[in-house]
């Protein structure tokens, strides 16, 4: 459904195979003795696509686009690996009054995969971002309940006591994350064909070092243009707030109430969606400090993908592809505790 992400996974994972093919017109056995020959599956990850489960959307049980979770447990069936685990939205917890999740775990049981459902706060595993997603974790024997994916991080305490013994490092900020690249001027044009530029200074913490170990420039550092209106009512609003706190001549009549936030430099950054490069969506997509939406690269970053990471199409593909997906180093702690169990 779209070529551009799978363009971009070929560019970032080049050892792997990459089919761009509608799970719902593939045939397992096929794929099986074409690609795979019988050998063993360790494990299926994946994140069907969600729209119908979420919470910003209209929420329509019979969404076809929700009926791709259960495409996702018939593979499972087929190929039997020794562990899966499928991410959705939090949405997906009140859809159809809980029904849907307990359809799910009672799909996989009838397969004979013993299944627990968590939801996870990215800033806990190093992400600096309050995004939470549900994880759906399986395995064809009971060690799934020996799976216990451990925290990095804490939400920071408002006051210490004498008796405070977590030793977890506080929640990264959007400073954290940022602040080498903050007075840079973005590219505003996607059509270039060489939309690179150098680092002006060098990484302030480690969070950074992290996302720039493998990469000398700053790619696709790339956010949209806007009218004369809406830069002027983006200066207006101040870090962590959103229009309601414009002046009376600048307020919106109409919308989502959430619209036009500006991301605060000392707090961790809000849920990164797809619509990240547009400060009318629900959600906080302006830049700390200067008056526009945050770039491609920007949310790259709050999403924790390293600087070397590329995304291929239009600059609305690549907004996309950085909100829809896991955080890398959510999904690392995800899959280090698996492999811990899975021997």
């Amino acid at each position: 459904m779209e070529k551009n992400y799978s363009e971009s996974y070929k560019y970032n994972h080049s050892k792997c195979l990459s089919l761009n093919e509608d799970i719902t017109e593939l045939d397992c056995k096929e794929i099986d003795n074409t690609y795979i020959s019988g050998k063993e599956i360790e494990g299926i990850i994946g994140g069907p696509p969600c729209i119908g489960f979420s919470s910003v959307g209209n929420r329509k049980p019979d969404d076809p686009r929700n009926m791709l979770v259960f495409f996702f447990i018939k593979w499972v069936e087929y190929f039997k690996p020794t562990f899966f685990v499928m991410e959705n939205v939090k949405g997906i917890l009140t859809m159809g009054k809980g029904q849907v999740v307990e359809k799910i775990k009672e799909m996989y049981n009838d397969i004979g995969y013993k299944c627990k459902m968590q939801v996870f706060l990215a800033a806990e595993y190093g992400v600096p971002q309050l995004r939470q997603r549900v994880f759906f974790i399986g395995t064809k024997d009971s060690s799934v309940q020996n799976i216990k994916i451990k925290k990095t991080h804490r939400k920071e305490a408002k006051q210490k006591t004498l008796f405070d013994v977590d030793s977890l490092p506080p929640f990264l900020k959007v400073k954290d994350a940022l602040s080498d690249i903050l007075d840079i001027t973005p590219f505003n044009d996607n059509n270039r064909s060489n939309l690179i530029m150098d680092y002006n200074k060098p990484p302030k913490t480690q969070y950074q070092e992290y996302l720039r170990k493998n990469s000398d420039k700053l790619y696709e550092h790339i956010a949209p243009n806007h009218s004369d209106l809406v830069t002027e009512r983006i200066s207006h609003i101040e870090q962590g707030k959103n229009h309601a706190s414009l002046p009376e001549e600048y307020q919106l009549k109409g919308g989502y109430p959430n619209i036009y936030g500006r991301l605060h430099l000392n707090k961790p950054a809000d849920t990164i969606t797809g619509n990240c490069g547009c400060v009318s969506a629900p959600g906080r997509f302006i830049h700390p400090t200067q008056n526009r939406a945050l770039s491609v690269r920007e949310a790259a970053r709050l999403q924790s993908f390293p600087d070397e990471y590329r995304f291929f199409g239009n600059m609305n593909d690549k907004y996309k592809q950085v909100g829809n997906a896991v955080p890398p180093l959510m999904a690392n702690a995800i899959a280090k505790a698996i492999k811990a169990v899975i021997k």
